[in-house]
């Protein structure tokens, strides 16, 4: 058995937000969608139409406040580079993308606020115990009495 090697430099936590892109190709257009996941190198999403893989893209994301640093919403914008794409096959339904995008400029700062929501979204993973965990510790303690 082989080991693929993980090529990711920073790791990266499912996220759910609100995001723009522009620029696609020259054109004037803006996608407005939903990041999947996120890293301070990248993010994942999906869109209604195919951006081939070395398309330039202008991203806007919207932060959600989180944690004691980040009070409010904020903008993070920035420019990409879309690295990965491939069509989600569900039969009889509007085609859709998966997309992935490497972060190619963004501020220090801007970095560093992602890389925080990253470590906020992680330990409030492993803190918040998931609804099944809870029930089968629920079972078990039934079953012991």
């Amino acid at each position: 058995m082989t080991k693929t090697r993980e090529r990711r430099g920073a790791p990266r936590v499912v996220a759910k937000l609100a995001m723009q892109i522009a620029g696609m190709d020259g054109e004037a257009s803006v996608l407005t969608t939903e990041s999947i996941n996120l890293s301070a190198e990248g993010l994942q999403f999906q869109s209604k139409i195919a951006l081939a893989p070395l398309t330039k893209v202008a991203l806007t994301l919207l932060l959600p406040p989180f944690g004691r640093r980040l009070r409010r919403e904020r903008l993070v914008q920035c420019q990409g580079v879309i690295v990965r794409a491939a069509e989600i096959e569900r039969p009889r339904q509007k085609r859709k993308f998966e997309l992935a995008c490497c972060f190619t400029e963004i501020s220090e700062q801007d970095k560093a606020l992602v890389e925080q929501y990253v470590v906020w979204r992680s330990m409030r993973r492993i803190a918040t115990p998931r609804a099944d965990d809870v029930a089968a510790t629920n079972k078990r303690r039934s079953a012991a009495r």
